[in-house]
């Protein structure tokens, strides 16, 4: 009887797919780094700007003007 043995098939490309495949793994990790980093600076900027608006507002003095003379 002969023995039932399999060989598994090696695509002839198969480093360049792979090196390939790391190669896009890298970059894609870096784009996500980087717009988490955008995403926290646009956040900062908006809790800026937030806070700039939530300043108290104070009443601007109001000078006793004399009144016109009308003649």
């Amino acid at each position: 009887m002969a023995k039932n043995t399999s060989s598994k098939f090696v695509r002839p490309d198969a480093d360049i797919r792979q090196a390939e495949a790391a190669k896009t793994t890298r970059l894609r990790s870096l784009r996500l780094a980087k717009e988490a980093e955008d995403a926290e600076k646009a956040a900062a900027a908006k809790l800026e700007t937030a806070a700039a608006k939530l300043r108290p507002r104070t009443r601007a003095s109001q000078r006793a003007t004399a009144p016109e003379p009308t003649t």
